[in-house]
Parts: structure tokens; C-alpha cells; sequence
């Protein structure tokens, strides 16, 4: 029990020590082309969802789309699914602390919050399916099958939940470290496997019906004398291309691309990076925000570092979204920057209320979602 304290005191400090504004200067705003080679977006339509994720240490519910249909949730049990860009479709009061991100799949919008239960609505109405309540809050989204719900929970354990009902048929403990960063990335689903991420630097995949383990793969090692120096999270969303490669971001390890086309996952490259965000990825690179806040350009290839652009360090860069030939990413200051793929170039930016902590693309539409609960949607532009 003493230890149990101690740890959690450690991990509030560490907490404390890290949103301290004073600790890093963030960069002052990036000089802009002439106005005449500026991009610049429409805006299209704004809603306000809930009373967004305004108290500290907060964690963001990203949002979702499926079809048409883009879903947002706010810390105060708010789910909004909005059709096109001008009709409400459905809104529900849960009166739960949402924390984990969305999931649209199946007719089904399934979420969890912080107390540790999980949520799935009607996709067309948002009538509660049902609720299941597991041991410890779950901060990351859910991913599904057409009859499994996967749930990683904050002490590492995966559940696999039954679709319909959400009755417990499966769970997967995975070990976790003395110091780990609060969170876990979400669970991957391709053919009828789902890829889980440790706490511990590793990959391990599962029969998403049974919960059996196909097998694992590590992407990265813990080196230091310290818990500190030793934590390897891989926290930031996982993203998996059409032809079956996996690229992961690790904390204080390094972006991999792993190739689980195969019974076994044959590791393509690795290139030393620290990120806790999602990836992102356009027709020949993968983005990444480092834990600076550093875009960098990997080749999808090779890994290579094609370009980093270093102008918006320790602005608190949300994660990258990519469209046509753009790269689009928002800061804790309110503003979304338009850059090339190409070479990083800033081309652009607006300015929202509220930090950027959200960005999604969908139906040639960039979705901007801030800490406030502000929900925004622009036109993309052109190539």
C-alpha cells in the first residue's frame, strides 16, 4: 500500500512538473507567405458540444465518423452526431465522465469514460444499447468487430466484450511498469486479429473472437537508470495502412513500421523519435509530432527523416491530419497550421476558440474540435 502511495504521488508530481507553462517558452507564432500564396478554408458550420474538457488533466475524447456522420463527446457525458454538415442528427445526455475516444462501427457509437464504464449507443438514434462497468477507467478509444467490443482499460488489461449485449467474454492482462505515462493507445482490428499496445514497448496481437494470442513483437526498449528514463508507452494512435503495415510511436523510442501482413510481423524500419501522439500519413510519408512538438516527414519506405519542421516547438501540437497535398495540425493557443506535405512549408492558419485537440477528415472536410467544446467544419481546399 505504501508503495501503491508513493507512486501515485510521484506520477501527480510528474503530472504537475509537466503542464508547467514555465518549463519550455513555446515558439512565437511562424511567419506567413504573402498573402497571395496563402491557403485559407471556408468554414462551414460550428456546434458547441457539452461543456467540453476545461478542468486540468483532462483527457480528450476523440471524435469519429462513419459515413456521413461525424460523433463528438464532451467530459460531461455529451454524445452529438451531426449528419453532413447542417443536421443535428441526435444528441445524448449520458451524465458519464467521457474519457475514451469514439467508436463508430457496426450501427454502434461505443465509448468509455474515467469511472471505468463502457458505453454503446444506437448509431441512428443514440438510444443506450447498453453498460458495462470494468475495474479501472479506460482513456483511449475502443476498437470493434462486427461482434466484439475491444476495451483497453488504464491497468493494462483488454477485455473482449460481446457487441450485442456486452457481457465480458474475453480478458487479456498485459504487465505493467513501475512509471507509464497515463493512457494507452487504441487497439487496432484488421482480418480477425486485434493489435494491443503495452505500457512495457511491445505489440501483441489477438484472435479479436477468443482473445488468443497470435503474437507479439517489441518496438521499443527501455534504457536509464531511472523508472523515468526507463518509460516506453506507446500511447499515441496506431495507424495501419491499406497494404497491411503497422506504424507505431513510442515515448522516449522510436516510429516503426511493422509488417503483419504475415503469420509473423517482420519489423520494415525504425527511426529514433519520442511521441505520444497519433500518426498520420499521405502518399509517401508518415507525419509525426514529437514530444517537442516537431512535425517530422518519415519516407514510408525507409524511414528516413525527409523534412522536420521545427517552428512550432513546445506550442503543444496536437496531432497531424493529412488532405489532398496538406498536413493540417493545431496548437494549445487556439490556431490550425497549414503546411505542405511536400517539405513542411507553412502555407497557412486560423484561428479557433480554444486549444486544438482534436482534428479529423472526412468527406473532403477538416473537423476541428477544441478543449472548450467547440466543434467546427471547414471545406478543404483544393490541390
Amino acid at each position: 500500500m505504501i508503495k501503491r502511495c508513493c507512486l501515485i504521488t510521484t506520477l501527480l508530481l510528474l503530472a504537475a512538473c509537466s503542464s508547467n507553462p514555465n518549463e519550455h517558452k513555446p515558439s512565437p507564432l511562424p511567419i506567413l507567405p504573402a498573402k497571395v500564396e496563402q491557403v485559407s478554408l471556408n468554414k462551414l458550420q460550428s456546434w458547441t458540444v457539452g461543456k467540453g474538457f476545461n478542468k486540468p488533466n483532462e483527457v480528450v475524447a476523440r471524435l469519429a465518423r462513419q459515413n456521413d456522420t461525424v460523433y463528438a463527446a464532451s467530459h460531461d457525458g455529451t454524445v452529438l452526431a451531426i449528419e453532413g454538415v447542417a443536421k443535428v442528427r441526435w444528441q445524448q445526455k449520458t451524465k458519464l465522465a467521457i474519457t475514451g475516444g469514439l467508436s463508430a462501427a457496426y450501427g454502434r457509437v461505443v465509448t468509455a469514460t474515467a469511472n471505468a464504464q463502457v458505453l454503446s449507443l444506437d448509431a441512428a438514434t443514440g438510444t443506450v444499447q447498453w453498460q458495462k462497468t470494468l475495474l479501472a477507467p479506460v482513456l483511449a478509444a475502443v476498437a470493434q468487430t462486427d461482434e466484439r467490443v475491444i476495451v483497453q482499460s488504464n491497468d493494462g488489461k483488454v477485455y473482449g466484450l460481446d457487441a450485442a449485449t456486452g457481457n465480458t467474454v474475453w480478458v487479456y492482462d498485459t504487465p505493467a511498469p513501475v512509471l507509464s505515462l497515463r493512457g494507452y493507445a487504441s487497439p487496432v482490428v484488421f482480418e480477425d486479429l486485434v493489435v494491443i499496445s503495452t505500457a512495457t514497448g511491445k505489440l501483441v496481437a489477438l484472435a479479436a473472437q477468443t482473445g488468443i494470442p497470435q503474437w507479439e513483437v517489441r518496438v521499443a526498449n527501455s534504457n536509464g537508470r531511472s523508472e523515468l528514463e526507463r518509460m516506453i508507452d506507446i500511447d499515441g494512435d496506431m495507424l495501419l495502412s491499406a497494404d497491411e503495415i503497422l506504424y507505431v510511436a513510442s515515448y522516449q523510442g522510436q516510429v516503426v513500421a511493422v509488417d503483419v501482413a504475415e503469420a509473423k510481423p517482420v519489423l520494415q524500419w525504425q527511426q529514433t523519435l519520442s511521441s505520444y501522439r497519433a500518426l498520420s500519413a499521405g502518399v509517401e510519408h508518415v507525419y509525426a509530432v514529437d514530444d517537442s512538438s516537431h512535425l517530422v516527414a518519415l519516407d514510408k519506405t525507409t524511414g528516413k527523416v525527409v523534412w522536420k519542421q521545427q517552428d512550432f516547438a513546445w506550442r503543444g501540437l496536437s496531432h497531424s491530419v493529412t488532405a489532398n497535398n496538406y498536413l493540417f495540425v493545431g496548437d494549445k493557443d487556439g490556431y490550425v497550421h497549414i503546411m505542405a506535405q511536400s517539405d513542411g512549408k507553412l502555407l497557412g492558419r486560423f484561428k479557433v476558440k480554444g486549444a486544438v485537440v482534436d482534428l479529423l477528415v472526412n468527406n473532403n472536410q477538416l473537423w476541428v474540435y477544441t478543449q472548450q467544446g467547440q466543434l467546427r467544419a471547414y471545406a478543404l481546399p483544393s490541390n
